[in-house]
């Protein structure tokens, strides 16, 4: 990991997204990302202060070792994040509020936005999403974070649809991006 990570992320991040590795790769796969990461000590972290902060270096690490072992496995990166999403924010928040919290909850150089919102369409800009800075990453786990954040506050007769430009992940900076989500009728 090449780069300079200044900043941290509270500890309910991370139970959240182990959480989430848990649901989807089972416990041995949350364990390999971990021991991938050198950082299986963080393992039973639920046990902890959720309102302490681990460092932004040891957080990339985890990214890192996901980034890794779930590499070119797009459906999966986005169904770890929908979890990520339910576990960092069950339900009753309202999406302005996730979006919000979650630039308060991870503090970095990184910016989630709402610039556009209509009736039927929320435009977002993520700027320097920490969760696919590599070169080579999609960023499908925190598109999964975001269209399962905006659904789940949503009537269950509503679907999310996404969309925007294709990132280029060879690209340095197609970390940051716009994302459109769409709200429609599932019938």
């Amino acid at each position: 990991m090449i780069g300079d990570y200044k900043g941290e992320v509270r500890y309910n991040v991370i139970t959240a997204l182990l959480q989430a590795y848990h649901d989807i790769l089972d416990y041995d796969g949350m364990k390999s990302i971990l021991k991938e990461a050198e950082m299986l000590h963080l393992k039973n972290i639920r046990d902890e202060d959720q309102n302490q902060y681990l460092d932004l270096f040891s957080f990339k690490k985890i990214i890192a070792a996901q980034n890794c072992l779930l590499y070119d496995s797009s459906m999966l990166l986005f169904e770890i994040g929908k979890k990520f999403s339910f576990y960092l924010f069950p339900y009753g928040k309202n999406f302005e509020e996730i979006v919000s919290e979650i630039n308060s909850i991870i503090v970095t150089d990184w910016n989630v936005e709402i610039v556009e919102k209509t009736q039927n369409l929320i435009v977002i800009f993520v700027q320097k999403c920490i969760f696919c800075t590599e070169i080579g990453v999609p960023c499908d786990l925190f598109k999964g974070f975001l269209v399962y954040s905006l659904e789940k506050s949503l009537p269950s007769e509503y679907r999310v649809v996404h969309f925007g430009e294709k990132e280029d992940v060879e690209d340095p900076n197609h970390n940051t991006f716009t994302l459109k989500l769409k709200m429609e009728k599932k019938y």
